[in-house]
């Protein structure tokens, strides 16, 4: 429990934007956390998107007044998914906004799946998922760059459409 309370401290402590994001979350604002808490995780009320339509009933979007450009998607008062497109932001790997196609593929190699793109005629879908199948990475792409890095519960990330 102490140990536990000390890594959430020490990364409370560290800027948001200067986190990685990771299969479950990024910094002290955890997958699976309910709004309350990632709130009081990020140090500040996440309040409703309001440019980014909700889907279906209990699904929305969420952002940080400090950080605007990095969404939550909150399904049933949960947080399942962050999703961005500012090149601030990483993946664990080292994977950003704006990085080549190649060199996210080079990166995670064989440990992604690789679907075509709903919207970019030569875009992609890189897809790394956790050991356990229930979280995933997905790097969107236009066939060049990574145009927006998504992460959290399975199948929630994979949404193209965001809620549905």
């Amino acid at each position: 429990m102490r140990t536990t309370a000390l890594l959430l401290t020490v990364a409370a402590a560290v800027p948001l934007q200067r986190q990685v994001i990771t299969f479950h979350g990024i910094g002290p604002v955890r997958i699976g956390a309910s709004l309350a808490d990632a709130s009081l995780a990020a140090g500040e009320q996440l309040a409703d998107a309001k440019d980014k339509p909700s889907g279906s009933e209990g699904c929305h979007h969420v952002r940080l007044q400090s950080l605007p450009t990095l969404l939550f998607m909150v399904e049933s008062d949960r947080i399942t998914r962050i999703e961005t497109r500012d090149s601030r932001f990483r993946t664990q790997s080292g994977v950003r906004v704006g990085d080549s196609e190649a060199e996210a593929r080079r990166i995670y190699g064989k440990r992604l799946e690789v679907m075509e793109h709903k919207y970019y005629e030569d875009g992609h879908y890189l897809i790394v998922r956790s050991a356990n199948d229930q979280y995933a990475v997905v790097m969107e792409t236009d066939g060049k760059k990574v145009v927006q890095i998504n992460a959290g519960v399975w199948p929630s990330v994979g949404y193209v459409e965001g809620c549905l």
